[in-house]
C-alpha cells in the first residue's frame, strides 16, 4: 500500500510518500519512495500580521497542486495533510484550507499542539526503552513540543508557541513564552531525571550534521554551545557558503540550536541524540495503524532521502 504525509510547517512544506511492507510478528516496514521539501516560511507573515499574505497564499496553492500530481503519479491510496503552528494562528487559515481542497482535492487539517506532539511520539513507538525516561523535544519554526516518555507511556506533554522562526523575529511575546517554557521544564521535568533528550525534526538533524555526529550518538550541551558560538560568528552568507546550508535553514539554525541548549540546561539533561524522525513520520505511523493496526518496525529510506 502506498500512502503520503504532508507537513505544512512554519518554515517549509513537506511531502513524504511511502510504501508499507508487511513483515512477520505483526509488524510492518516502511519504504520511503519520495521526499520533497519546499521552503515556504509561513511564519514570517503570520507571526507579524496574524494572517497569511496573498502572495504566500498563492504559493501554497501552487505547492499543493504539485503535491497532488506527485501523489497521483505515485499511486497514493491514502494520505493525511497536517498544518502546524503558523496556520494555527492565521486568521485566514480556514479560507486557505478551503481553497487548497478546491484546487488540489487535498484536505488540509490544522492540528493542535497536542496532536502534533502525539504524532511525533507515534513515530518513535518502536525505538523507546521501557526502563528509561526520555525527553522528546521537537523545535519547529513556530512551536516547540516537549514530551516526557517512559517506554510507550507519555508521562507529560506540552506544546509551546515558541520556535526558531519566532525567535529570529525577536518579538517580546516570544521571549515571554520562552521563559514560561523553561520554567515548566524546571518545575515539571527535572524531578523525573530524564536519561537523555531525543530531538526530532529538521533543525536538530541539521545540528547533528554540522557536528558531524551520526544518528544514535550523543552530543553534549557544551558541544551545542560551541556550535552556537561558531554560527553566531558567521554571516548568513558565510553559513551558506562554508557550511552548505540552504537559505531557509541558515538563518534559523542558530535560534533552533539555542532553544535545544536552553531546554537541556532547564532540564539538567546533558545528553541529546536524534532519531531522524519527525512529524511526517508520525503521520505515516498513524496511517499504518489505520490500515494494519500494527506499529512501524522501521523506516527504510531510499538513496535520495537525506536529512533536511
Amino acid at each position: 500500500m502506498i500512502v503520503a504525509a504532508i507537513d505544512i510547517g512554519s518554515n517549509a512544506a513537506r511531502l513524504y510518500i511511502c510504501r508499507f511492507f508487511p513483515q512477520k510478528q505483526a509488524r510492518t516496514d516502511v519504504k520511503v519512495l519520495e521526499f520533497v521539501r519546499i521552503p515556504l516560511r509561513l511564519g514570517e507573515d503570520v507571526f507579524k500580521t496574524g494572517m497569511v499574505e496573498a502572495a504566500k497564499a498563492d504559493r501554497i496553492l501552487e505547492i499543493f497542486k504539485v503535491f497532488a500530481e506527485l501523489m497521483r503519479l505515485f499511486g497514493v491510496q491514502d494520505y493525511r495533510a497536517c498544518a502546524t503552528s503558523a496556520l494555527r494562528e492565521a486568521i485566514n487559515a480556514r479560507e486557505i484550507c478551503s481553497k487548497i481542497e478546491k484546487s488540489s482535492g487535498i484536505k488540509l487539517d490544522v492540528i493542535s499542539g497536542a496532536e502534533e506532539a502525539r504524532l511525533i511520539y507515534s513515530a518513535h513507538f518502536a525505538l523507546l526503552e521501557s526502563e528509561k525516561n526520555v525527553l522528546l523535544v521537537d523545535v519547529g519554526g513556530g512551536s516547540t513540543e516537549i514530551s516526557l516518555l517512559n517506554g510507550n507511556t507519555v508521562r507529560l506533554s506540552q506544546s509551546f508557541e515558541v520556535g526558531a522562526v519566532r525567535l529570529l523575529q525577536g518579538e517580546r511575546a516570544t521571549e515571554l513564552v520562552l521563559q514560561e517554557m523553561k520554567q515548566w521544564v524546571r518545575a515539571q521535568i527535572r524531578v523525573h531525571s530524564p536519561n537523555y533528550i531525543l530531538g526530532t525534526g529538521g533543525n536538530i538533524n541539521k545540528v547533528f550534521d554540522l557536528l558531524e555526529m551520526k544518528k544514535g550518538k550523543f552530543a553534549t550541551r557544551k558541544q551545542l554551545d560551541a556550535l552556537q558560538g561558531i554560527l553566531g560568528s558567521l554571516t548568513l552568507k558565510q553559513r551558506m557558503e562554508l557550511w552548505g546550508l540552504n537559505a531557509d535553514r541558515a538563518d534559523i539554525i542558530l535560534p533552533a540550536c539555542t532553544l535545544y541548549s536552553q531546554i537541556m540546561k532547564a532540564s539538567e539533561v546533558n545528553k541529546i541524540t536524534v532519531s531522524g524522525l519527525g512529524l511526517k513520520d508520525g503521520i505515516i505511523s498513524d496511517l499504518l495503524e489505520r490500515h494494519h493496526s500494527v506499529p512501524v518496525a522501521d523506516f527504510h529510506a531510499n538513496e535520495r532521502f537525506f536529512h533536511e
